[in-house]
């Protein structure tokens, strides 16, 4: 029998789905993605009011302009009734046009802060992410991971629903990109690639009257914060496969003495092509994906081993870097992702 709310949430994802439909044609595997990593609780910083709103389930949207990847962000706003804000990255984006400045009101002589849209909003999209410098990346990172915007000398706490949604082009199309470090990369739950539409849905978009696109609130959002805390109590996730989720994380890592990292992964195609490995953060939101994942896409209450398979792409595409030697042999990401999958073995 499925706990009441557990169905709930099943529904509002099908609903999310047939709503989302009314804006953006196809994509429907991108949509529910979009949806697991909204409905996943993932701590990110200590929470010192225990109210478990923490919450970095924030999405990396790659791929070529004008395939809708801006619509993400406008749909889940809507749908939650939540602030959305859009930011254009570009060369000259400054950090102050994210988190905000201070300023002397001339009229009282007393210093006022003005939040940008980091700290304003509660979904923000930041378009092309890999187009503004490094200092105003970072500025948005530090929302991302540790819930706070500091504006001059103080910091303050983000709203406590908030989602963060980048989209970035893939780097060798153009001139004027800062590809996203390491470290960067790693804030975002999951990494989703959005291709091309299939000739016959991309034909639907010929006739698609964008002006009558109307999209209805369906959750409040501090709903979705109540079902992601439920989902974590009431789906099921084996010890066993924890432990399976730990060792795929660990064999993206090639033995390197310089971080201490002595175990050789069985994948000899990571050995031999990786030059950095997912880090702790890909376990911890592997583990809580994963749980979304089977509810929403196979309506279990209980993770089965494939479910982390089906969600490795996702977690690890963004968080496995390869060394210049690799694209040579013509080894990518993915071949040593499906590489891992077919060698570590499953409980």
């Amino acid at each position: 029998m499925m706990h009441p709310e557990l169905q709930e949430t099943i529904d509002l994802h099908q609903a999310i789905v047939a709503e989302a439909g009314n804006a953006l044609v196809g994509y429907d595997t991108e949509k529910a993605l979009a949806n697991v990593v909204l409905l996943s609780e993932i701590p990110t910083t200590y929470d010192k009011d225990q109210k478990r709103q923490v919450n970095a389930g924030n999405l990396l949207l790659r791929g070529v302009p004008g395939v809708g990847k801006t619509f993400f962000g406008v749909i889940l706003a809507a749908i939650s009734n939540a602030t959305f804000a859009r930011l254009q990255g570009r060369a000259d984006l400054q950090p102050t046009e994210i988190v905000g400045f201070q300023m002397i009101n001339p009229a009282t002589g007393e210093l006022t802060t003005e939040f940008g849209p980091l700290a304003s909003a509660e979904i923000i999209l930041l378009d092309e992410i890999n187009r503004i410098p490094l200092k105003s990346q970072s500025a948005f990172l530090e929302g991302l991971q540790d819930r706070t915007v500091t504006v001059g000398k103080a910091t303050y706490e983000l709203k406590p629903f908030s989602f963060a949604i980048a989209t970035m082009n893939p780097v060798e199309l153009g001139q004027g990109t800062f590809p996203l470090s390491e470290a960067a990369a790693d804030r975002f739950a999951i990494m989703i690639n959005v291709p091309y539409l299939p000739p016959a849905e991309e034909e639907k978009l010929v006739s698609f009257d964008f002006k009558r696109v109307r999209l209805k609130p369906l959750v409040p959002k501090e709903r979705i914060i109540e079902l992601r805390a439920v989902i974590s109590r009431e789906v099921f996730l084996h010890e066993a496969l924890a432990k399976y989720i730990r060792r795929l994380v660990g064999a993206t890592r090639p033995f390197n003495a310089e971080t201490e990292w002595l175990h050789r992964s069985p994948s000899e195609l990571v050995e031999k092509t990786v030059d950095l490995g997912a880090s702790p953060r890909a376990t911890i939101v592997w583990g809580r994906l994963v749980k979304v994942w089977a509810l929403l896409l196979h309506q279990r209450a209980e993770v089965y081993p494939e479910d982390i398979q089906d969600l490795a792409r996702y977690v690890l595409s963004h968080r496995v870097w390869l060394g210049p030697h690799a694209a040579s042999h013509g080894v990518s990401v993915d071949m040593v992702i499906e590489d891992l999958i077919d060698r570590v073995p499953v409980p």
